[in-house]
């Protein structure tokens, strides 16, 4: 563990002593802010043209009208921040010549990538507590406040931008150009984002069933809408741990190679 926190030291003092953190968390939170005021907006212009007929005023829902749209929306804003968080991670490690360095200290491969990886976690953590105050402006023009589901879309949002995060630091460790490796992490996290598109998932056919289960974007509808299933936190937990565990392989080999 202390080798562990020795890592995340350094690679956090790295972010935060760098525009790196400071600019990815600017451009999510500005944009959020954006989305969610805009959308708290039309609710509460909605609501008090509603007011004068109780039918139509009960079926306004302030999670679907206002929370589930920022959370789905936010979710391609994840993937267009979230690599240039891990690019450098490993591929500049390399292009320095400071991963044989790094070989050199008593420290094991799954040491040094969790230690990064938690670093870059951390920096995900505070860009969506900087969204925080949302829910409780927003549940100022509500009668009751519905926490369950805005706590669900967190979660979901937190799972997914980890599942981008692990993508994105294997990719780092297979290259020592962090263009190619931020180049790369767009195009794999599109493909992963567009896979269940490829075929109808209603068409009948087995393929566009599995195709729409392997997709990153799929997995996250039902924490938009405040519900947490198994498959769902299954999915993304499964997606972490392989590509985590594919990136202690990839930096075996490095070292290996020499």
């Amino acid at each position: 563990m202390r080798n562990i926190a020795e890592i995340y030291k350094k690679e956090l003092r790295f972010y935060f002593t760098t525009p790196i953190a400071y600019i990815v968390m600017f451009v999510f939170t500005a944009i959020f802010g954006f989305l969610f005021f805009r959308n708290l907006t039309y609710y509460s212009n909605l609501s008090y043209q509603m007011m004068q007929n109780p039918y139509y005023a009960q079926r306004i829902d302030l999670i679907l009208g206002v929370f589930s749209p920022v959370f789905s929306s936010n979710s391609l804003i994840l993937l267009m921040v979230i690599p240039p968080i891990s690019m450098r991670l490993f591929a500049e490690e390399k292009k320095t010549g400071t991963i044989e360095l790094l070989f050199t200290y008593p420290l094991k491969d799954f040491e040094i990538v969790l230690g990064k990886w938690l670093a870059a976690i951390t920096v995900i953590f505070s860009m969506l507590a900087l969204t925080a105050p949302s829910p409780f402006i927003a549940f100022g023009f509500a009668k009751h406040a519905e926490w369950g589901p805005v706590l669900a879309g967190y979660l979901g949002l937190f799972l997914m931008s980890l599942s981008f995060l692990s993508l994105g630091i294997l990719i780092s460790a297979l290259t020592e150009n962090q263009i190619v490796a931020i180049s790369v992490s767009y195009g794999a996290l599109l493909g992963f984002w567009f896979l269940g598109w490829a075929v109808d998932p209603n068409s009948g056919r087995q393929i566009g069933r599995v195709l729409g289960e392997l997709s990153i974007i799929s997995h996250l509808s039902n924490f938009t809408r405040g519900i947490i299933d198994t498959k769902d936190i299954v999915y993304y937990v499964l997606f972490i741990f392989t590509t985590v565990f594919l990136t202690v392989r990839v930096l075996d080999s490095t070292r290996w190679r020499g």
